[in-house]
């Protein structure tokens, strides 16, 4: 038996309304999967709060959005609810489900089914764990709880990999992130799946979604290192990524230094570092502009590297990285880190002068003043008291070569 009171708000007053709202319905809610896994370790500060129902999850669900005094949204195909209230973590509530797959790589095919069915559904031990929010009865028929002891990933069948190939990326981000490893036959199966091709029955879409879960883990690198020596990337960049540890780590840190940066795109140029083509993001999403993000990461940063060798004055160096991505002057920073602060601090330049300050007739020749005279006063060739008379003077002569 597991008591749920200790949990930290607000899943800790989501169980109390869900306990309240079965007592009214006179139904049995379990917390399963994920959750009841991170609350057997303690990680109560990443609880997400997933219920299973053997019957009428539907008017549950509804029951327990009037209570909270939120919404609640449905989809039918899966079996499932999710219920939205103001101060407390999102409810995803389902009906316990059986699984059938029609061939290997295919999504299932859902029925409704038992508690039991639907923990033998799930991909690992640690994941199919349910517990009675009424009593704090634990269901653990796969001994997922022994495993969480001896902290390892195992698979519930021998088909599993097969089943659903997108599993062998769930099973390395997971192990990561808990600090697991993979039991003995878990890992036999899963260096099979992949060498017998089982990823290629699966979309690069949906290959691409867990890779972008992958980048989304505290520990990407390690995830991204383990997916590429277990030669789970090679649908996607043939026999690429294998040494990209230290490109990982580069990555991790600036995107960690700025959350603005694109991560996706970081640690996507770190597995294609050298060797990108547009053709391998076919399935990803990115936009063209993204693509072309990932592209000048991956490909061009020796050329950038040389220009700033080269580079012996502010206006050689502006120009130099005039055309580099914030992703670009992140990775640079680590080896190019005071050119690369010299040139970001003359990007966030202003001066205080317009077109209309200048008295000369209007067109791109008084843009390119503007941009030569900031570029100037900033590198104190010219003063700022002279700032006006070296703009129109610029102007007048980009004028006169158009």
């Amino acid at each position: 038996m597991i008591r749920l009171d200790d949990l930290p708000n607000p899943q800790r007053r989501a169980v109390e309304m869900v306990r309240e709202v079965a007592a009214d319905k006179n139904c049995r809610p379990f917390l399963v999967g994920g959750p009841v896994r991170d609350v057997l370790l303690d990680r109560h500060d990443v609880l997400d709060v997933d219920l299973t129902l053997e019957d009428d999850s539907s008017s549950f669900s509804r029951a327990l959005a009037k209570r909270t005094g939120g919404r609640v949204r449905s989809f039918p195909q899966f079996l499932t609810y999710k219920v939205t209230a103001e101060g407390l973590p999102e409810i995803d509530v389902a009906t316990a489900r059986k699984e059938r797959y029609r061939a290997p790589g295919a999504l299932p095919t859902v029925e409704q089914g038992r508690l039991r069915d639907d923990l033998l559904r799930r991909d690992f031990s640690v994941n199919a764990i349910a517990i009675d929010i009424l009593s704090g009865e634990v269901h653990d028929p796969t001994n997922g709880v022994r495993d969480i002891e001896s902290r390892q990933i195992r698979v519930l069948h021998d088909q599993s990999f097969i089943d659903d190939p997108t599993r062998i990326y769930r099973a390395l981000r997971l192990a990561a992130r808990l600090g697991f490893s993979l039991e003995h036959q878990t890992g036999e199966l899963l260096r099979d799946a992949v060498a017998g091709g089982a990823l290629t029955t699966v979309s690069r879409e949906r290959i691409w979604r867990e890779l972008f879960l992958a980048m989304d883990e505290a520990e990407a690198p390690t995830v991204l290192a383990a997916l590429a020596a277990a030669g789970a990337l090679d649908v996607l960049f043939d026999q690429r990524g294998g040494d990209s540890s230290s490109h990982f780590d580069v990555m991790k840190r600036q995107a960690e230094a700025d959350p603005q940066l694109d991560r996706y795109v970081l640690f996507t140029a770190a597995l294609m570092h050298g060797n990108a083509s547009p053709v391998d993001l076919e399935g990803s999403g990115f936009s063209q502009k993204r693509a072309r993000n990932v592209m000048q990461v991956a490909n061009e940063l020796p050329r950038f590297a040389d220009a700033l060798a080269e580079a012996t004055t502010d206006r050689q160096l502006f120009r130099a990285l005039k055309s580099a991505t914030p992703e670009t002057l992140s990775v640079l920073s680590e080896t190019h880190g005071p050119q690369v602060a010299r040139y970001r601090d003359y990007v966030s330049f202003t001066l205080p002068l317009r077109g209309n300050d200048l008295d000369v007739e209007p067109g791109p020749h008084v843009a390119r003043a503007l941009e030569r005279t900031r570029e100037a006063v900033f590198t104190g060739e010219v003063t700022p008291d002279d700032a006006r008379a070296f703009a129109r003077e610029m102007a007048m002569k980009y004028l006169s070569r158009e």
